[in-house]
């Protein structure tokens, strides 16, 4: 790992290295494009899926996307730690340039855009592939933190390193919404593609990352390897209930407030794509608000009950969402939803960070992230469900599952609780 200078914050050490500006630019081009991405496949669609059948194909987006991601996400991060972690960006990442840029030249063909007789479940399919780039990408970057940053300022570069993403939001968010409503579809997918384009711009430079971080695992299978991510979870009390809670917020959380809110921005809010984008952009503002007092702090104290307070608050966010009709309320409370899902995820990982071996890292962060697809995966049973009972009883549902499971974990799990 690259020397560092003693004087001056954790935060300011840490941006002296080179090699963690490179991967803060590689987070600043995910930032960025991403969103791109995600607006685009749910606008196109909620537009394109036969009349008042919106949430179930949102529902059927989400479930091939988190299928794909869970069924690939572990391995992912059994190779990051198998194999060099700058390699296995540079791969997966010139693989997605390619993707993607097929993806949007099919959107500029009319019939594809508008979603006619088999397109549309064609092209829900090959969305499935961007859970595919998420479950690589994640694990070998958020594991290369480790690095290229010392452990004593690696708690303020995980703060600043999340931040990046949802200051990002800040710009992506409205101008996905433009560039869907003036440039197109399939014009707003290809220049989303300027994000693996600029990842690779960023990862071919470094130096860092350029040695395999558990040498050992290329000697067993990589059923073995998983196997070593999974002894963790069985040993770490404090590092298994943080994964399997997780799990819980974000597929009960992000179901609702991600795969089923183009249905709810455009039924129950009456907006268009514009609006979509800057309901987005108060999440992003609540974001970065709860990132950056996280960077602020050079260590963080008490994060068992951080972790669960920001769980219990994310369903308090979406409970109130779920009662608003009024635009102002509806956005303030999606604020409120970006902060304490920044929380939970920043200091999740933050804990992964400090109680995990470097050499098992990727692994058990894939495991961590199997979040991401458990809810696009119940995006799915959401969709039937908003389909069955309404949209805002769904909600509902999906907010007290979060607080009565965070309120359980926190009477039950001490490890957890007591957690510094």
């Amino acid at each position: 790992m690259a020397a560092i200078a003693t004087a001056g914050s954790p935060l300011r050490q840490a941006l002296r290295l080179r090699e963690f500006r490179l991967l803060l630019g590689t987070q600043l081009a995910v930032g960025l494009t991403q969103p791109l991405l995600f607006f685009t496949q749910g606008w196109y669609v909620t537009t394109a899926a036969p009349e008042g059948k919106a949430v179930l194909y949102l529902g059927a987006l989400g479930a091939s996307r988190g299928l794909a991601f869970l069924a690939y996400v572990l391995f992912g991060g059994a190779f990051a730690d198998r194999f060099p972690r700058r390699q296995v960006l540079i791969v997966s990442q010139f693989v997605s340039l390619v993707m993607t840029v097929g993806i949007g030249a099919l959107l500029l063909v009319p019939a594809v855009n508008d979603g006619e007789g088999w397109l549309l479940p064609l092209m829900i399919a090959l969305f499935a592939t961007f859970g595919l780039v998420q479950g690589q990408d994640g694990p070998t970057r958020t594991s290369m933190l480790r690095d290229v940053v010392p452990e004593a300022a690696l708690s303020s570069a995980l703060s600043f390193f999340f931040m990046l993403v949802s200051a990002a939001l800040l710009v992506a968010a409205p101008f996905s919404g433009w560039s869907l409503e003036h440039l197109g579809i399939g014009a707003t997918y290809l220049i989303s593609a300027t994000g693996p384009a600029a990842i690779l711009a960023c990862a071919l430079p470094m130096k860092s990352a350029g040695m395999a971080a558990d040498p050992d695992a290329r000697r067993e299978s990589v059923w073995e390897n998983l196997r070593g991510g999974l002894r963790v979870l069985a040993e770490e009390p404090a590092v298994r209930w943080t994964v399997l809670l997780t799990w819980i917020s974000t597929a009960a959380g992000l179901s609702v407030m991600g795969v089923l809110i183009g249905a709810w921005v455009k039924d129950v809010l009456l907006l268009g794509a514009s609006g979509w984008g800057y309901l987005a952009v108060f999440w992003g503002l609540g974001s970065v608000l709860s990132t950056t007092y996280l960077m602020t702090r050079s260590s963080l104290q008490h994060r068992g009950w951080l972790f669960l307070g920001a769980c219990g608050g994310l369903g308090a966010a979406v409970l109130g969402f779920s009662f608003s009709r009024s635009i102002p309320i509806a956005f303030a409370f999606n604020g409120m939803a970006g902060v304490t899902f920044m929380v939970m995820n920043t200091v999740s990982l933050a804990i992964v960070q400090a109680m995990v071996p470097n050499r098992v890292l990727g692994r058990v962060t894939g495991l961590l992230l199997l979040g991401g697809g458990l809810m696009q995966v119940t995006g799915l049973l959401v969709g039937l469900l908003a389909a069955a009972i309404g949209i805002e009883h769904t909600y509902t549902a999906a907010a007290c599952v979060i607080m009565a499971t965070t309120a359980l974990v926190a009477l039950r799990q001490r490890p957890l609780r007591v957690l510094d």
